[in-house]
This record gives structure tokens, sequence and C-alpha cells, in this order.
């Protein structure tokens, strides 16, 4: 009996130890996912009542707002639409070179390429976290759900910023933030950093979002993107299947907005048609999706998009 405790029981103690952590780990995902939601909530409130404001403030102050003009018409195409921290990739940059050469060269320089990702992704976050800790970071200390949380461990990887002046903008604000645990991974001693989101629509009125999308034929024939299948309605917990026609071999983004903010599901994003220019994204529709009309956005490489609404249901 000795012989098979001393046998059984280590295997026992670090199953018991594996079983806390994972509980840990929970609660801190937990008290940050709240802590990232309180706050876009609280910010996404405000933040146009603040931008009327000052909107006043500039009629009251006439040269101050011609300054602002001069500077927003030299700008208009980038206000367009909401502003975020771009993605670096030096894979997506060097792609191009790679298919322009012969093999095997162009193997070798995919797989230097995706070497050098690693170190550019991490120089970037390291980046962004400083400059958004100090200008950011401050707005969610007020809100941090749990004395479980440090707040020096806490960082503002990205944030979406809405662009209010233009009417068709997307009203949408968002937090980006990560935790550095305590814990680190046993025997490994390497560092757990856990991740969350949260996006807040700001409740400003009609913004055009809703948009007639493929009801107009002369925005489809201008945007090269024909919408040859969608969700009729789509329903919650469900596949959801979008399939339109492009130029041939074009990329295309492919973005949903609910009444929660931008979809985070799986399989959205990047992708790229056939040799005829077929392409479809198919994803799951959460759950919890509020039932209502909804757009999505399917945009190409070369700027042009079109917007369309689906439906929802429960």
């Amino acid at each position: 009996m000795t012989v098979e405790a001393a046998m059984v029981l280590p295997v026992f103690l670090l199953f018991v130890l594996f079983l806390i952590s994972i509980v840990q780990m929970t609660l801190y995902s937990t008290a940050l996912q709240s802590t990232a939601s309180d706050t876009v909530k609280v910010v996404a409130a405000h933040m146009y009542p603040a931008a009327l404001a000052e909107e006043r403030w500039g009629e009251e102050n006439p040269g101050s707002q011609q300054e602002n003009d001069s500077g927003a018409g030299r700008n208009s195409a980038a206000e367009a639409t909401p502003w975020s921290i771009p993605r670096l990739s030096v894979e997506d940059w060097g792609a191009g070179y790679a298919d322009a050469l012969p093999e095997p060269m162009d193997g070798w320089l995919r797989s230097v390429l995706q070497k050098g990702e690693g170190p550019l992704q991490q120089l970037q976050a390291e980046a962004s976290e400083s400059v958004l800790d100090l200008a950011v970071k401050p707005l969610l200390k007020p809100y941090l759900s749990s004395t479980l949380l440090d707040y020096e461990r806490i960082h503002v990887s990205n944030v979406l910023v809405p662009k209010l002046k233009e009417k068709d903008s997307r009203p949408y604000f968002g937090l980006q933030v990560s935790y550095e645990l305590p814990m680190k991974v046993p025997f490994l001693n390497k560092k757990i950093v856990l991740e969350a989101s949260a996006v807040e629509r700001l409740w400003i009125g009609d913004t055009g979002e809703g948009g007639s999308g493929s009801d107009d034929p002369d925005q489809e024939e201008d945007s090269g993107i024909l919408i040859l299948e969608k969700p009729d309605p789509g329903v919650a917990n469900k596949q959801g299947k979008i399939r339109a026609k492009l130029p041939p071999d074009a990329k295309a983004n492919l973005t949903i907005f609910y009444k929660s903010g931008k979809s985070s599901a799986r399989y959205l994003g990047w992708k790229q048609a056939d040799e005829n220019g077929y392409i479809e994204w198919e994803w799951k529709i959460g759950v919890n999706t509020t039932p209502g009309n909804w757009p999505f956005v399917i945009e190409l490489e070369d700027g042009r998009k079109l917007e369309v609404t689906f439906t929802v249901v429960k």
C-alpha cells in the first residue's frame, strides 16, 4: 500500500493543483472581461455628449473651428472609418516577393519571414501597450470589478475609436486588454497572459450603417461585389453562410456588426476568391445574438466595399 500510494499520490496532487489553477484563471478572466465591458459601456455613453460639446465649443470659437476644418480636409479619407492600431506583418509584406521567386528560393524566403513574424508582433505589442497604457489605461481603474486584479498587470493592447464627424462612420468604441497572471507555466517558467475585448455602440441615432446594401444594383456594379447568398434569415446558434461574386482572385474582408458590436466569430475576415471570382464565408451565429436586422460589410483590397443587411431570429 505504501508503494502504491507513493506512485499515485504525486499524480493526484498534480491533478488537484491543475484544477485549482484552472479555477483561478477562470476567475481572473471573468474579472478582466467585466472590467473591460464596464469601461467600454461608460465611455460609449459619454463619448457622444462630449463630441456635441466640442462641436458647440467650435461654433462659439470660429477661429479654432477653421483650423480643425483645414486639418480635417487633409484627412477626410481617413475619417470615413473608425480608427484602431493597424497590424504589421512582415509575412504579408514579403508574400508578394516570395511569389515572384522560383523554387526553392520562395520557400526559403517564406521560412525567414515566418521566423521574423514573432519578434515583430511582440515589438508591436510592446510599443502599442507603452502608448495606450498612458492614454487609455487610467479609464479602467475606476471599474476594476474585483480586488483579484492587480492594476499594474493590466495592459491595453488596442483601441477602436469611431470618427463621429462622418455620418456614415461605424459608431463603435472598443478596447482590447491583456493581463499577465502572477502564476507561470509549471516547469517551463513562461508567463501566462489573458486577453479580453469589449465593443459598445454609441447610441447616437441613425448613422446610415443599416444601408440599403444589395437593394441597390448600381452600388453592386460600382463596388464590383455581387451578393449571391446570405442568411435569410439567420438563426441564433446555427450556421450562417455568405456567398459573393468578386473580381477573379480578389481578396476580400467580411465584417459583421451586431448590437453588441463587431462580430469576433471564427472564419470571418480576409479570404481570397477563386479564379472565377466566387468566395464564401461560413460561421456560427452566436446563441446570444440579439434578433433583428444587422449589417455586414465586404471590402476589397482597393477600398471598394458593399454593405448589406441580414435578419437574425431565435
